[in-house]
């Protein structure tokens, strides 16, 4: 009895609520600092999580910024992608900005202020539901694209390794996810990447991406009829530890989540479990036809998997109806 209410106890302080509700006076110092600014919004993530997560908090703040006809400022330091002294803009460093903004900036000194999670911008209850595959796509790339190095490295892996519009990539996310998605055993990913192959026969090549060797050992020992190309990034997770919290550099941690990212968004059909990093891929391209393995967990029903899995289970119920 004892266990279950410490149990409970500890989901409820990871809950989105409770952060939110402690969250509550920095996050009011916080706006009340940034409406000195007069039309910019200077937010630096310091964020310590995945890539993508703090690429979620990128994109709260464009909607925003969107919203309330502000001027966005984004940069990205220490934590787990940058060095120590947080000297390095992370973000700068990863991608660049599509346009200069229109009218004159303010002359005065712009004051930043330093995040460490989406809750100190209480952005996620404000937004999170009404976030669109299409329109946050559109928003991104209206302000941010992958560097110029960053596009070079993935065209070049996408022409080595033959990527393009007949290639089924595959990814499966391990670890820590059983924590935040409903767990899928390799066998019947497996299995699904091969349903999807027989519905779908332009497709004729595989790319897989995993943050688990033992998985891609597994996968690439399945008896698909299709030649399988893996993904070459360099840095996997320590046991059951993720990625980015196994001690690699962290540029390179970053710079490896990116490029796994695009890459998959240049196939012509990606299954997948839930994952920021492939779901990304979905911003990234728009118009990338995606299989979902299985959904998050309800406690972490954030987009975009969430908004991926509404749809393909939509679709699901409708092609079920017409039978």
């Amino acid at each position: 009895m004892l266990r279950k209410v410490v149990d409970r106890a500890k989901k409820f302080r990871r809950s989105e609520g409770f952060k939110h509700s402690v969250a509550m006076p920095s996050r009011m110092s916080l706006h009340a600092k940034q409406r000195l600014n007069k039309g910019v919004f200077a937010i630096e993530i310091r964020e310590n999580s995945g890539f993508f997560s703090a690429m979620q908090m990128v994109l709260f703040i464009l909607m925003y910024c969107d919203e309330k006809n502000l001027t966005p400022r984004i940069s990205a330091r220490g934590g787990i992608y940058g060095d120590p002294e947080g000297k390095l803009d992370w973000f700068s460093a990863f991608f660049e900005t599509v346009q200069t903004p229109s009218g004159a900036m303010p002359t005065q000194n712009v004051r930043t202020s330093t995040v460490r999670d989406l809750v100190q911008l209480g952005f996620r209850q404000r937004y999170e539901h009404r976030l669109q595959l299409k329109s946050a796509s559109e928003l991104f790339h209206a302000h941010f694209r992958p560097a110029a190095h960053i596009f070079a490295e993935v065209n070049s892996f996408c022409e080595r390794l033959e990527i393009g519009a007949s290639t089924l990539g595959a990814h499966f996310r391990g670890t820590d996810k059983n924590l935040e998605a409903m767990p899928v055993s390799w066998e019947n990913f497996c299995r699904l990447v091969e349903s999807t192959l027989a519905e779908n026969p332009h497709l004729s090549s595989i790319f897989v991406s995993s943050d688990e060797q033992a998985f891609i050992d597994f996968f690439v020992a399945w008896p698909f009829s299709k030649p399988i190309k893996v993904a070459p990034a360099k840095l996997l997770a320590n046991g059951s530890t993720p990625i980015h919290f196994s001690g690699y550099p962290g540029l390179e941690i970053g710079r490896e989540a990116l490029v796994s990212s695009l890459l998959l968004s240049n196939c012509g059909f990606l299954v997948k479990t839930p994952s920021y990093l492939s779901a990304w891929s979905k911003i990234f391209n728009p118009s990338l036809p995606v299989r979902l393995a299985s959904p998050p967990r309800p406690d972490a029903f954030w987009f975009p998997d969430s908004r991926l899995w509404i749809e393909q289970d939509a679709q699901s119920g409708a092609l079920f109806e017409g039978r």
